[in-house]
């Protein structure tokens, strides 16, 4: 599922990561921390400016089923990836 840039800009984020200036591995680590700590139904979004978290993060998610990727909203050089926890 991934949604449009207005729809990702509309959505309320209920828990925020700030990943800036740090990089993977750190970076998926940090997405998937906050994530344990969500309720289902919650939207998790990591701020990052690191493009390589744009790829690993989705597929991480994907293949452990902890949540849905949503999309990624690319923004002054930052990726917020919206994620929404099963």
């Amino acid at each position: 599922m991934s949604l449009t840039d207005q729809e990702l800009k509309d959505l309320k984020a209920d828990r925020t990561v700030d990943a800036i200036g740090e990089v993977c591995p750190h970076t998926l680590n940090m997405a998937l921390d906050e994530l344990k700590k969500a309720e289902p139904g919650e939207i998790v979004v990591e701020v990052t400016d690191h493009s390589i978290a744009t790829k690993t993060i989705p597929a991480a998610v994907k293949m452990n089923k902890q949540a849905d990727f949503l999309g990624t909203l690319k923004e002054s050089g930052n990726y917020s990836i919206f994620l929404k926890k099963r």
